[in-house]
């Protein structure tokens, strides 16, 4: 069960040195090895040993346990925050100096900035030690930037694996919490919501680490700016700090609005996953039935209720970026309109420190500090969530204390006997990989394997819920037998069972019905009371000379062939288990393709399928134009003013050589025009913003739309071969990626893309020799951009690979959940779940380090930059307000220019979520739903059934499951279907539903069957699965989901199947709700649902895939009744694994390794000792054998020859041997 890993790489982290902590180099192997080739999961380096998901979520959980009981103590409800506090709250303090620190030194630089464009607006060339000043300035401004660029980094990685450890913890508690859920408890919330907890509402523990601090650094720097501006431009800072205290309410309430857009969206996300989550289970009946429309338009109503909240809240994200956009424009408008009408003259070096120290703390105050607020308020919602979940019931842990009188000692020998021949055949032995849910292993091998995994168990009570139904008599007697009255004879075992032949061998019997005990009493006592088994079950009689001496037992092997892997695939299977015809090269199907990985580059085409699926190409070109419109704007605003400050400067002309007389310039014209530069950048700068937003979240819409409906149509074969968490990996993560993620960092990336275009651009236009050291800055960059993303992309996708475990081993664990207790293994399930976290923080980890190695690398070559500009404009320049543009645009480069290429390459990486999901947007198809060409109406009107010369298999290159069919079923027949487990029974309903497509000729009423629409096809022919599958929703929804009946055919309906007063007791009779898959019927009721839907549907031909199985005698009495009453003008086809329910059937079909072997009246099957029929029937036991042969003699003389009578037929069954067993015998209605 564990996965086996290989000795994994020790963490290099651990003891590397300080250097190479700084500068991220103990990672430069990987690069290198990302380099050469693609990046495995075992070249990932092992957890840290404090990063692991055990010793995380322990430590934790005993700080909620403690908080738990405290609150217990003082009447309070616990508050998991408070527990989270005192977890983490030193180490997270330790970050908090690095802040201070970081942001300390964002406020120095302008400073220095000032001070070196002094220099230049009272240039002197003659006085050295001017300059010899202006030199140190530069220098101390270009250490303030390398500082910064490695500080920064540092920080980030810390309060990322901060956030990392705390959502691990997180989800350790979630999963251990979920293993102990009581039955109260698991009625309170659903699968769907807990792999929600589990995949959405953690991830916002990595984001709000983040952004944490500056919930106070914000305000501080924000006071520290603002002594600066008074000492340097006096009374008219205030102005500029007005305005963003105004935006930052402003922005508050937008974080509020889209917070609570975010708990409704995440509302709809929830029932939309649940319900995709259903239709992918139920797909094979799905499609059987031909639902898929209903279930089409229940996805797109609740997409559509989704994609309004995720519009709305993405406008207001759009609002969020604009606003952070302009932000600084308007700031720096009102500060300068303010400082010129109050009479001040505008000089370069004002305008440009004010520009760089609004610059530092814009960043904080308009994207921090609103972000701190919106992280922490979604962390919240999400606390709150986890919280509610972690105080639901729990299952008591008790140990009993057992009697220890030694008497409870057993000796399991030979137990495996009947398994090992199906061990042998499978190709691993017991290390064959099973699929999702036991995929791959017929229904009786997975009884076969439950029962093996209970007695393994060793245990001294033995509770079975009727094992023996999903094998045919003959394995079930030997199960009976040899496993339970030899192997558990030591043992209480109480047996609950519907199959009466059993009884003898109880020490105790109890009847119950209605959930109440009708009698109990040993065998003898019930026949010397003459109760009526009949009556209350069936006759039951006498065999003695069955059995054989249970010391020598005669053991069959049995067959595991591939056919019978598929027919389990095709649909749920026969579960027959006979002797076997195994070919050579029939070993079984290979359970899971690994999910692929795409190589390399996300390719052009995908970018512009993306877009133009949101908009026209037409559109996309205006948008792009907006876009560089707003940039232009955005730049000549800056550049007016610096343009205004030199026009000034030139005017404080000495006058013979006395004294300054400044000139005033006209005022009206450079503010007018600087007014009007504002506005435009506001206007823009919004526009593209919501623009943007609008076509994305259409194009994830339409995405979705085209992806849910070739999944619809894809074929059968598809869903056998993709486990269910990958497909619905596609429709949560990777939508929601496009939903959420993608347009705001797509936004972000096109806008500081432009930005940084911007700033080099002006930097050119002002000093051009700039351009020289641009060049090789330049080349280095992609170089190292390419290097980065060939690691980046693999490690990104090993991410994407590695968290898909973690969620396919929730939700088998919750649909196992009953199994994982009754056998005791949480401990071990809660291993494997901590393996498979510590997998994904490897992969995690390294997503973390190689993103800040390259940040690192990106921020030295800005800083390079920085320093080159600043000591070339020494150097080469005059004009002080160029210098001052260019170099204060040059610090905004510092954070800008890296961010734009992480975000273009978390663009590329969120790109892959595109392209998953354009992978399943064109999969294979089944053939059209409908033809031109439809069959009438009435068709089909006889309802017979002509197969010619078929074959089938599931895929193309997949083995034959059914060979050379000829058959001919006339109109009105009842046939029975016969045969092995493999034999092809399942393969049959298969290739006449074209599952998948037949050779051959199938041709029903005189159409053949390939030549019309698979829905009029299917809409023909009702089915009754062998697993009943029902579908949250109303019982309305899930008897007629389009609304074809009226509410009496339906009550009609569901009276024939006696379920009228069930569902009348419900509160809101047909109305009320189901829980998911229908989980409040018994296995019972949601047969007779299946019935019912089958009666509704009034069809010509019937098919039953014995749907008996898990049904009591009376419930299948029922059915059987019904089906003969209601369906006596049909055709019906029955699949059966107990030949009591077929002896009367006009025909049957014996199929052996899908060939057609014998097709008669079953009497004349009967007379032939030969035939394999005759052989199955003889398996019985004596007394069956001739009792089913009586009743065959008696309907074949009925039906040929009707005059003569016979005498009255009896119907046997019987077993014996007598061990301690207790059986329980219950009937579900």
């Amino acid at each position: 069960m564990l996965p086996v890993y290989a000795e994994v790489k020790p963490n290099p982290l651990q003891n590397a040195n300080l250097c190479s902590r700084v500068f991220f180099w103990w990672l430069n192997p990987l690069f290198r090895i990302g380099h050469k080739r693609r990046l495995e999961e075992d070249d990932m380096y092992s957890v840290l040993p404090e990063d692991r998901s055990r010793h995380l979520g322990e430590e934790l959980q005993g700080y909620w346990d403690k908080e738990v009981s405290r609150a217990e103590k003082d009447a309070r409800k616990p508050s998991l925050t408070k527990a989270i506090i005192k977890c983490y709250w030193k180490s997270y303090l330790v970050l908090g100096i690095f802040t201070l620190f970081e942001e300390g030194t964002k406020v120095i630089q302008p400073i220095f900035l000032g001070k070196i464009i002094n220099y230049f607006e009272n240039h002197d060339p003659t006085n050295s030690v001017a300059l010899r000043e202006a030199y140190v300035y530069a220098t101390v401004l270009s250490i303030c930037t390398l500082i910064l660029a490695i500080l920064h980094h540092l920080y980030f990685y810390h309060v990322q694996c901060a956030g990392m450890r705390l959502r691990v913890a997180m989800c350790h508690m979630i999963y251990r919490k979920a293993l102990r859920l009581s039955n109260m408890a698991m009625g309170k919330t659903t699968t769907g919501q807990i792999v929600n907890l589990l995949s959405n509402d953690v991830n916002k523990f990595d984001q709000v680490t983040i952004f944490l601090h500056f919930l106070w650094a914000g305000p501080l720097q924000a006071i520290a700016v603002t002594a600066l501006l008074w000492m340097e431009i006096g009374i008219s800072c205030l102005a500029g700090i007005a305005v963003l205290i105004i935006l930052l309410p402003l922005q508050s309430c937008l974080g509020k609005l889209f917070s609570s857009f975010r708990s409704k969206t995440a509302a709809f996300t929830d029932v939309r996953i649940r319900t995709m989550n259903e239709v992918i289970t139920g797909i094979r009946i799905i499609k059987m039935y031909a639902w898929e429309k209903s279930f089409a338009d229940l996805i797109t109503y609740l997409r559509r209720k989704e994609i309004s909240k995720i519009l709305s809240s993405s406008y207001l994200r759009g609002m969020n970026l604009a606003s952070f956009f302009i932000a600084s424009k308007i700031i720096i408008f009102v500060t300068f309109t303010t400082y010129v009408l109050l009479g001040n003259v505008i000089t370069a070096s004002h305008v440009f420190v004010a520009v760089s120290l609004y610059g530092a703390v814009r960043l904080t105050v308009t994207l921090f500090f609103p972000a701190a607020i919106e992280k922490v308020s979604e962390a919240v919602i999400s606390i709150q969530r986890i919280k509610n979940f972690l105080l639901l019931d729990e299952i008591s842990q008790r140990t009993p204390q057992l009697p220890s009188d030694g008497k409870m000692i057993v000796h399991v020998q030979d137990f495996t006997a009947f398994w090992d021949k199906d061990l042998q055949l499978l190709e691993d032995g017991d290390l064959t990989v099973i699929g999702d849910r036991g995929a791959t292993l017929s229904g009786g091998q997975k009884a076969r394997v439950n029962l093996a995994r209970a007695v393994y168990q060793d245990a001294d009570i033995y509770l079975l819920d009727d094992p023996l139904s999903a094998v045919d008599a003959e394995v079930g007697r030997h199960l009976f037998e040899l496993c339970i009255c030899q192997t558990l004879h030591e043992k209480i075992t109480i047996l609950v069972t519907h199959q009466l032949q059993y009884l003898k061998a109880a020490s105790q019997i109890l009847i119950l019905k209605d959930g109440k005990m009708v009698q109990k009493g040993t065998y003898t006592e019930f026949l010397k009371s003459g109760v009526d088994f009949g009556s209350l079950l069936k006759k039951e009689n006498e065999e003695a000379d069955q059995s054989p001496d249970p010391g020598s037992p005669t053991l069959r092997t049995r067959s595991f062939s591939e056919s019978s892997v598929w027919s389990q695939q095709s649909s749920r299977p026969s579960v027959k288990d006979g002797a076997p015809e195994v070919q050579a090269n029939e070993n079984t199907q290979v359970a899971v393709p690994e999910e692929s990985r795409s190589e390399g580059k996300v390719g052009l085409k995908a970018y512009k399928n993306y877009l133009t699926a949101g908009a026209h190409w037409l559109v996309i070109v205006f948008l792009i134009l907006l876009n560089i419109i707003a940039q232009v704007a955005y730049i000549l605003q800056d550049w007016w003013l610096s343009y205004w400050a030199s026009e000034q400067s030139a005017l404080n002309v000495t006058v013979n050589g006395k004294e300054n007389v400044t000139e005033k310039l006209d005022l009206a014209w450079y503010l007018g025009i600087y007014s009007g530069l504002t506005v435009a950048t506001v206007l823009f700068g919004t526009a593209r913003s919501l623009f943007v937003f609008y076509v994305l979240v259409h194009s994830s819409q339409t995405l979705h739309n085209k992806m849910f409906e070739s999944i619809l149509r894809a074929p059968v074969l598809f869903f056998d071969r993709n486990p269910i968490g990958r497909i619905l990996n596609r429709f949560s993560k990777d939508i929601g990626h496009m939903d959420d993620l993608l347009p705001l960092t797509f936004l972000d990336f096109f806008q500081t893309f432009l930005q940084v275009l911007g700033v080099v651009g002006v930097a050119v236009a002002v000093i051009p020799w700039i351009a020289i050291p641009l060049i090789p800055l330049g080349i280095l960059f992609f170089v190292l951009r390419r290097y980065f993303l060939e690691t980046s992309r693999d490690v990104k996708r090993l991410e994407s690979t590695t968290r898909s475990p973690v969620f396919s081993h929730l939700s088998s664990s919750l649909q196992g959940l009953w199994t994982i207790r009754a056998y005791q293994t949480e401990e071990r399930f809660q291993e494997l779940f901590d393996a498979h976290q510590d997998l994904h923080s490897e992969a995690w980890f390294l997503f973390l380090t190689t993103s800040r190695w390259f940040a690192v690398r990106l921020d030295a070559i800005c800083a390079i930059l920085v320093i080159v500009v600043a000591f070339g404009s020494l150097i080469l320049a005059t004009n002080a307000g160029q210098v001052g543009l260019a170099l204060s645009y040059a610090l905004t480069l510092m954070g800008m220019f890296q961010w734009c290429v992480r975000q273009s390459a978390e663009v590329e990486n969120m790109m892959i979520s595109v392209e998953r999901v354009m992978e399943y947007t064109d999969l294979e198809k089944e053939a059209p739903w409908e033809y031109q060409n439809r069959p009438p109406p009435s068709w089909p009107q006889e309802g017979t059934i002509v197969f010619d010369n078929v074959n089938f298999s599931y895929s193309l290159d997949g083995p034959l499951v059914l060979k050379h069919l000829t058959a001919l079923i006339k109109s009105r027949e009842k046939v029975g279907i016969v045969g092995r487990t493999g034999a092809g029974k399942s393969s049959l309903i298969s290739a006449l539903f074209r599952l998948s497509e037949p050779e051959g000729k199938i041709w029903i009423d005189k159409i053949l069957t390939t030549e019309i629409g698979l829905h009029d096809l299917r809409k023909k022919m009702s089915i009754i699965p062998q697993e009943p599958v029902l579908f949250t929703g109303t019982m309305r929804k899930n008897l007629d989901p389009f609304n074809e009946h009226t509410d009496e055919e339906l009550w009609n309906a569901l009276t024939e199947v006696q379920l009228k007063e069930a569902i009348e007791d419900l509160p809101g009779k047909l109305d009320t709700e189901l829980a998911e898959s229908g989980s409040n019927l018994s296995v019972g009721q949601r047969q007779l649902v299946c019935l019912a839907r089958a009666i509704l549907r009034k069809n010509r031909i019937l098919i039953i895939d014995e749907a008996t199985a898990n049904v009591d005698p009376r419930t299948d009495k029922l059915i059987q009744k019904k089906i003969r009453e209601k369906f006596a003008q049909c055709t019906v086809l029955t699949i059966a694994h107990r030949l009591n329910t077929v002896i009367d059937s006009d025909k049957i079909m014996v199929l052996d390794s899908g060939r057609l072997k014998e097709y008669d009246e079953p009497y004349v099957l009967l007379q032939n000792e030969e035939s394999l029929f005759y052989k199955m029937v003889q398996q019985l036991g004596k007394a069956e054998a001739a009792a089913l042969t009586e009743t065959a003699k008696q309907i074949y003389f009925k039906r040929n020859y009707p005059d003569i009578t016979h005498s009255d037929h009896v119907v046997m069954n019987a077993s014996n041997g007598q061990p301690s067993a207790f059986t329980i015998f219950e009937t579900a209605l």
